[in-house]
C-alpha cells in the first residue's frame, strides 16, 4: 500500500524527467518529420478516463490525418487508411506514445496501469470495477499479453489483475516485457 500511495508516483515523476532528459531530441526530431510530412498538429489530444474515472488529457504524436475522427471510427484497425505513412512507423516503433512523458511529470499517468480509453468503450460495471483506483498507465498487463489483439474482456481482465497485483516488482516485470514487446514489436498498428 505504501509503494501504491506514495513511492510509485515519486517513481513516475523521476522516470518523467529522466525519459524527457534523455530523449528531448528524438522528440524535436519525431516532431520536425511530422512537421514536414503531414504539417500541424504535431500532437494528438483526447480525453481519457484516468483515475477515479476522471478524464484527463492524453497526449501523443498525431499518426493519423487531420480530423480523423470525424473521418471514420474512434478506434483504429491494423490497415486504417487514416493512419499516415510517418504515423506506421511511429505507431510500429511506439515512438508516438513519447509525449505521454508530460501525462507522466503532470501525475496523469502512471508508467504502468491500465491503458486508459475513451468514455464510450466502459460500460458502468467498469467504473464499479475497481479498475479505476489506479492511476492509468503508459504500459500494463494488458500491453505485454496481447495489446491490440486482446478481446475487450480479455484486456479488462488483465487490467484488475493489475489493481489486484500492483507492486514494485509487478511493476519491474511488466516494464521488462515491454521492452521486450517493443523490440520485438508485436501486436502494433
Amino acid at each position: 500500500m505504501i509503494y501504491k500511495n506514495h513511492i510509485k508516483r515519486s517513481l513516475d515523476f523521476l522516470v518523467g524527467v529522466l525519459i524527457l532528459a534523455l530523449l528531448w531530441w528524438l522528440m524535436i526530431i519525431v516532431a520536425f518529420i511530422i512537421l514536414c510530412t503531414d504539417g500541424r498538429p504535431v500532437l494528438f489530444k483526447q480525453e481519457r478516463i484516468g483515475q477515479f474515472g476522471k478524464p484527463f488529457s492524453i497526449y501523443k504524436f498525431r499518426t493519423m490525418v487531420r480530423n480523423a475522427e470525424s473521418i471514420g471510427a474512434r478506434s483504429t484497425s491494423q490497415n486504417d487508411p487514416r493512419i499516415t505513412s510517418i504515423g506506421r512507423f511511429l505507431r510500429k516503433t511506439s515512438l508516438d506514445e513519447l509525449p505521454q512523458v508530460f501525462n507522466l511529470i503532470k501525475g496523469d499517468m502512471s508508467v504502468v496501469g491500465y491503458r486508459p480509453g475513451v468514455f464510450e468503450n466502459y460500460e458502468d460495471s467498469d467504473f464499479k470495477s475497481g479498475m479505476f483506483n489506479v492511476k492509468p498507465g503508459i504500459t500494463g498487463y494488458a500491453q505485454v499479453n496481447g495489446r491490440s489483439s486482446l478481446s475487450l474482456e480479455d484486456k479488462r481482465a488483465w487490467e484488475m489483475k493489475y489493481v489486484n497485483d500492483i507492486s514494485f516488482f509487478t511493476d519491474i516485470k511488466i516494464l521488462f516485457k515491454t521492452v521486450a514487446v517493443v523490440l520485438k514489436r508485436s501486436n502494433s498498428y
